[in-house]
């Protein structure tokens, strides 16, 4: 139920401050933030770091409504606020993962998430080299509003 519940929240959150004009481009921000996580739940959960209570129903062994919840829909806002300067973009980074590790805290002391071998921190650096490649990703490829308008004023 805590996996439901995290995924009701990211769409409402999601829902009210995604821009519409832009959703073709910033939603593959959401796409591979959502790769990275399947990645990393995959191989965590294969290695036996941590599992998964009541995901009610997975993707590649891990919760599809968190996948699709928090990842995908702070994927693309990633994508959709990403700024233009540089320290600002390191600011969101650690921003963002002060958020994720609030959010995994939380369903950690739920119980919806059980570390067997796994910390914290190990998250917190996941969080951060995430967001980072999301990041780079997103400056590849010109995903954010502002790299477009950029890209359509010449």
């Amino acid at each position: 139920m805590y996996w439901v519940a995290t995924f009701v929240i990211s769409w409402v959150i999601f829902l009210s401050l995604i821009d519409l004009r832009y959703i073709k481009y910033t939603i593959w921000g959401g796409i591979l933030a959502a790769i990275f996580q399947l990645t990393v739940d995959e191989i965590a959960i294969t290695l036996n770091l941590y599992s998964f209570s009541d995901p009610v129903f997975t993707v590649f062994k891990s919760s599809f409504f968190f996948t699709f919840g928090a990842p995908f829909c702070i994927g693309v806002l990633y994508a959709q606020t990403y700024p233009r300067k540089k320290n600002l973009q390191l600011a969101n980074v650690f921003i963002l993962t002060l958020l994720f590790f609030i959010m995994e805290y939380s369903l950690h002391n739920a119980g919806a998430l059980e570390y067997i071998k796994w910390s914290y921190i190990y998250s917190l650096i996941v969080d951060v080299g995430a967001l980072l490649a999301v990041g780079n990703l997103i400056n590849l490829f010109s995903l954010s509003p502002w790299m477009r308008r950029k890209e359509n004023e010449r």
